[in-house]
């Protein structure tokens, strides 16, 4: 599996690990999450571990691909007598009889490193001459394809292969993916170039080619029901008959992992769905799905398939029964607490402001929309200046749901490419000024062309996207400084305005006192007479008695 620097997901064949990184949370490390059916697949925070590699002097962003093998062998996976004796570790470690999974990465100068189940340590270390261009496993066994288009085998514990052998077929071309099947219990290997499937039978002395057919821009191939394989395109999922390569039935579906069991095939969609398809004719027979998150991962244990879903920022784990699966139609998955912040509205959209918004939106008719996208393809076709392509992508006329329609249905492969580098372009050289439909086309694009677009064979679109994420990231840097000024600025202002209060108040306070007195002056008891309230002794003013003369 390719191991893609914006989000790593993969469950451990036997779903008892399940390893995530997702580049939203600016990790340098691997979480390992240990699973359980006792309890029922709950993983708390301080059980998960990491891998860390800077201590192992490894880089996370020379990381390539990600595969996982077992300390026992599965399925009649070993395919030559030289293993069945037993392959011993270069520590003289006899291997457990519970069989154990292990944790393999493939790095950029032909470096693989295989961790164990905790992450914690380093099993082996496999130094391989030259680039490696695809890796697979089954069991304790680790096949290779390097740019030198030769195919080695290595057993999990040991440095050295234990077979090797060059490319007859394809040997010319360029590699774009690599896959290893385990047909009716052999190895076989699949190899697709941009127009063409090899499938190899490497178990004979001489490694043979079984089956070349037309397959456009294949990524996966899988053993299917007895005889026949499934492989999915850049357009459509095929299943096939193995011996004369006559295809059986297909159905256009944009895949980015399929996987087969009990008669259905599980296919999981760019946008993170899951598809239950029937392989006799590939119909529809049930979609798995998450509202407002999507699907990570997915796998098979006993009877029921384990999901992986996004939670926010965290993996969520899910088992359904294959039984439920055949019953209902539609199963899915509720976000948490997204009643209280994806369906969360803003005060001004409600009531009226809604229905305004409502209304204008609905003006944009149909025939805008027609106008604006036969006028976007006019432009990619003629490969106008970029100025002109942004001008239009620019348009108010452009809705989400318009956009990604146009990515999966109107745009060509051609046309994807040259749009996702006219934005790119833009966004990396002024990320502040770029309007909202940028990031929207930016987001169906990788969603739905994720493979093609950031494929190891197109540098310029890898070289691209680190430019974007290096101006994000100095952007996002600076927003959460200006945050910070924002919110002092507001508690200063909030400060300034409680001061204001308070001087206010005392003066108020002032003021009243003041009026008080004079009030108090005022209001002395005035009689109707005009007289006041001063006090008189009535005795001063009493009438002396007559003096009698003596004489």
């Amino acid at each position: 599996m390719t191991a893609n620097s914006e989000l790593i997901s993969s469950f451990s064949p036997d779903a008892q690990n399940f390893a995530f990184k997702s580049n939203s949370l600016q990790r340098k490390y691997v979480d390992l999450y240990p699973l359980s059916n006792i309890n029922d697949y709950k993983v708390t925070s301080s059980l998960v571990n990491h891998i860390d590699y800077d201590s192992g002097d490894l880089k996370l962003d020379d990381l390539k691909y990600i595969a996982w093998c077992s300390s026992s062998a599965r399925g009649g996976a070993t395919s030559s007598k030289r293993r069945n004796a037993g392959v011993e570790s270069s520590n003289g470690d006899v291997p457990s009889s519970v069989p154990e999974s292990y944790f393999v990465n493939v790095f950029k100068g032909g470096k693989i490193v295989i961790f164990s189940p905790t992450g914690k340590d380093i099993i082996n270390i496999i130094q391989n001459r030259h680039e490696i261009l695809g890796v697979g496993s089954t069991g304790p066994i680790i096949w290779i394809l390097d740019e030198e288009k030769t195919v080695k085998e290595f057993d999990y514990r040991s440095s050295k292969p234990l077979k090797t052998f060059h490319l007859n077929d394809g040997k010319e071309e360029d590699i774009a993916h690599f896959e290893l099947l385990d047909v009716q219990g052999k190895p076989t290997i699949a190899i697709f170039t941009d127009s063409l499937l090899y499938v190899i039978d490497p178990s004979k002395r001489r490694p043979s080619t079984t089956l070349k057919i037309n397959v456009d821009r294949g990524r996966r191939c899988i053993p299917g029901p007895t005889g026949r394989i499934i492989v999915a395109g850049s357009e459509e999922i095929q299943v096939i008959e193995l011996k004369t390569g006559s295809v059986v039935c297909r159905r256009p579906f944009l895949a980015s992992e399929i996987k087969f069991s009990n008669g259905k095939v599980y296919a999981q969609s760019m946008a993170g769905e899951l598809h239950i398809l029937r392989a006799e004719d590939l119909e529809a027979t049930c979609l798995i799905k998450c509202q407002l998150s999507k699907i990570l991962h997915f796998t098979f244990v006993d009877s029921s398939v384990i999901i992986a879903w996004l939670n926010v920022n965290e993996p969520r784990f899910e088992h359904i029964s294959l039984k439920q699966t055949t019953e209902e139609d539609e199963i899915i998955f509720q976000l948490e607490d997204s009643s209280n912040v994806h369906n969360a509205r803003p005060k001004e959209e409600t009531g009226g402001a809604a229905l305004d918004n409502k209304e204008s939106r609905s003006k944009v008719s149909k025939d805008k929309q027609r106008d604006i996208l036969a006028s976007l393809i006019l432009l990619l076709d003629e490969r106008e200046q970029s100025d002109k392509i942004l001008e239009n992508i620019r348009c108010e006329v452009w809705s989400e749901n318009l956009i990604k329609n146009a990515v999966v249905s109107d745009l060509s492969e051609q046309h994807v490419r040259l749009v996702f580098d006219v934005i790119s372009k833009e966004i990396a050289s002024n990320p502040w000024s770029a309007s909202r439909n940028y990031a929207l086309w930016f987001k169906w694009l990788l969603t739905f062309y994720h493979v093609i677009l950031l494929s190891g064979q197109d540098n310029s679109s890898n070289k691209k996207l680190k430019q974007v994420k290096s101006s994000l990231r100095t952007s996002s840097d600076v927003y959460s400084q200006l945050l910070a000024m924002k919110g002092k600025l507001e508690m200063l202002s909030e400060q300034a305005k409680l001061r204001e209060e308070f001087s206010r108040t005392s003066l108020e306070d002032e003021i009243t006192q003041s009026q008080g007195g004079e009030n108090f002056e005022e209001k002395e008891l005035v009689y109707a007479n005009g007289e006041g309230d001063e006090y008189v002794d009535a005795l001063e003013y009493a009438e002396k008695p007559p003096q009698i003369n003596g004489n």
